[in-house]
């Protein structure tokens, strides 16, 4: 099926805000209760063209809920307020990231699948959203802000374990790291000469991360080993042909946004 993909000019404006996000997203995920469950169990027993599972259907359904709920400015229509514009754009991100890695594929578009599952959770999408909020994001685009996301996920936990708010070991910020340096060489190509001038928004975007992860080389430095030994500044990044084995850490920054339903080795193959 041929869907509409969409190019929207502020569609990369929620990384200014992706650090909230991620902490939304992360206390969602711990809270056992969901609202709409019994929205939920109806789409899954009209969805089977889509999913290949009544459960997987019904956890699509539900991570989606946890997400919309997690978003105050758009769940309750704060529509002059600048957050809103944000919190629709991440919204309409993890929709599209959350449907196409778990849909059959070519089954129907993004739009139509969530068209579903807001009209079975009424109770919880009282206030319907606008229809500019959903729509198909155009694949390269989808790429790039997965490997944004990544980033940041990796950059957060990073961040976290330096400041001494985290309980993950040394090692961890060493798998941190190195996951961000997998990421970091997927963009080398995006925004060299050639390519800056067509991805502006991303390579934008992206000089941002890297301003920020290069603003925690002070204090790793002032901290010390074992900080210095198991963190690596994006200028020490090794040839990603030996950092295979990070290949894993990057695309689990993606696992905790919408569940644990897929295979790591078939999200490797697709980001």
């Amino acid at each position: 099926m041929g869907c509409e993909q969409e190019k929207e000019v502020d569609s990369y404006d929620f990384f200014d805000k992706i650090e909230n996000y991620i902490d939304n997203v992360n206390n969602a995920q711990s809270s056992s209760s969901v609202g709409g469950v019994s929205g939920c169990n109806t789409f899954s027993t009209v969805s089977k063209s889509w999913f290949n599972d009544e459960l997987i259907a019904k956890n699509v359904c539900e991570e989606l809920i946890k997400l919309y709920e997690s978003l105050n400015y758009l769940k309750n229509m704060q529509i002059r307020d600048a957050n809103y514009n944000n919190e629709s754009r991440f919204f309409n991100y993890g929709v599209n990231f959350k449907i196409s890695k778990s849909m059959i594929k070519g089954s129907d578009c993004i739009k139509n699948i969530f068209n579903s599952i807001e009209s079975q959770c009424d109770s919880v999408f009282h206030n319907q959203l606008d229809i500019s909020v959903i729509y198909d994001i155009d694949k390269n685009d989808m790429h790039k802000m997965n490997i944004l996301y990544n980033l940041y996920e990796n950059y957060v936990k990073i961040k976290a374990i330096i400041d001494g708010k985290s309980g993950m070991d040394d090692q961890s910020l060493y798998s941190h790291s190195t996951a961000c340096c997998t990421d970091y060489f997927k963009t080398s190509y995006i925004c060299d000469a050639d390519n800056k001038s067509k991805n502006l928004k991303f390579c934008e975007k992206l000089e941002t991360f890297v301003s920020k992860y290069r603003g925690l080389y002070n204090t790793v430095d002032q901290k010390g080993p074992p900080f210095t030994e198991n963190f690596i500044k994006l200028e020490e990044c090794p040839n990603p042909k030996i950092i295979t084995t990070a290949v894993t850490g990057t695309v689990v920054g993606l696992i905790p946004l919408f569940g644990v339903l897929y295979k790591v080795s078939e999200l490797k193959n697709k980001l």
